[in-house]
């Protein structure tokens, strides 16, 4: 169960994953669309112009870690295409002040696919939410943020009263919006002071087409159902389950590109963008195999990752360790019995949208 302070901390910002490597097991969506914006890297190392180093490598939002070994070893690589084999290079992995950092570190020290087996590059993190800057102004030389800036800093309203942020309505759904176009704008007023001139910055985001109006319709309504039957049947307590918001809100694209509008944002360009289908994975070889409970493990597995420490971190203080595990129990449980039931795709719409942004 996650270690995250219930109850009081639930409407005002997003729990940490779950310890010990939990998320890193179950994150394969996120890999996947995160795989989208590689190609970006090398053409925001061709823009750039790294001098003599050292250079200094920011990953916004690394979790437990394992998502970011590619992107920034690629990162890695182009400094290194650039500036020779043993150029000096500095990795920061930034997050919130209690994310699993110990997780990061064991999988950079044992991983046959960290980034450290190469020579002078230097590890460190910061336990700083990105909503605020976190490295010096002028130091960063390349920046990576994959699947992380669609959660939102706040609640903007606390007692959501429905799960997913996008499936809310009237001036709740409004209030939701009007809080993701902020943190975006905060975000790059942040990265626009720590980027040094010239420098660039990778932004890869869960994102839909623009006439659909919500990601996971099916999924998020089928949890909603049962936190409503717990809330029903006396198992939540009406504040509890009122709480029970997961603080994701996806982008449009126009929305990304919104602080661009007339031109720069506080000296960033957004060179380029660009908008990808991200298909299921799970319901490809759910079709070539048909089995559906190998398909409810994965689609539950996915859920539990991201999701479960909000849930539980929306309970209230006095619930104990076993009533904690009973309802996350009950909520996968009925959400595995609905998937085995009537098979469909649950990761749909989706798609992923890369940004490269650069600094004048």
């Amino acid at each position: 169960m996650s270690g995250a302070k219930p109850g009081a901390d639930a409407p005002t910002r997003p729990a940490p994953m779950e310890r010990g490597g939990f998320y890193n097991e179950r994150s394969r969506l996120q890999a996947g669309g995160g795989a989208h914006g590689l190609p970006a890297i090398a053409r925001a190392f061709e823009r750039m112009p790294l001098g003599d180093g050292p250079v200094t490598i920011a990953d916004y939002g690394s979790a437990q870690g394992r998502n970011s070994l590619v992107p920034i070893g690629a990162a890695i690589a182009e400094t290194r295409a650039r500036l020779g084999a043993s150029s000096p290079v500095s990795v920061v992995h930034t997050d919130q002040p209690d994310n699993d950092f110990s997780t990061l570190f064991c999988l950079l020290r044992d991983s046959e696919d960290s980034y450290l087996g190469a020579q002078n590059i230097f590890t460190s993190a910061v336990g700083r939410s990105f909503y605020e800057q976190v490295l010096p102004a002028g130091s960063v030389t390349f920046g990576w943020c994959s699947y992380a800036i669609h959660w939102l800093s706040a609640a903007p309203i606390a007692g959501a009263g429905h799960i997913w942020c996008r499936l809310t309505t009237g001036d709740t759904r409004r209030a939701f919006e009007r809080r993701s176009a902020d943190d975006w704008l905060i975000f790059l007023t942040h990265r626009a002071a720590e980027l040094r001139p010239g420098g660039c910055l990778v932004v890869v985001q869960p994102s839909m087409p623009d006439d659909e109006p919500s990601t996971f319709p099916v999924l998020m309504g089928w949890a909603q159902a049962e936190l409503d039957a717990m809330a029903a049947d006396g198992t939540l307590r009406e504040a509890e389950a009122a709480r029970m918001t997961v603080l994701c809100y996806e982008r449009y694209p126009a929305d990304v590109r919104a602080p661009f509008a007339n031109g720069d944002f506080c000296g960033l360009v957004l060179a380029e963008d660009f908008l990808n289908d991200l298909p299921d994975p799970f319901w490809g070889p759910y079709q070539a195999t048909g089995d559906a409970k190998t398909l409810a493990d994965q689609y539950v597995g996915f859920f539990q990752a991201p999701f479960r420490p909000s849930l539980l971190a929306a309970l209230d203080p006095d619930r104990d360790t076993s009533f904690r595990k009973a309802f996350a129990d009950r909520l996968e449980s009925g959400l595995h019995r609905r998937v085995i039931a009537e098979p469909q795709p649950l990761m749909t719409p989706l798609a992923v949208h890369v940004s490269l942004i650069q600094k004048r």
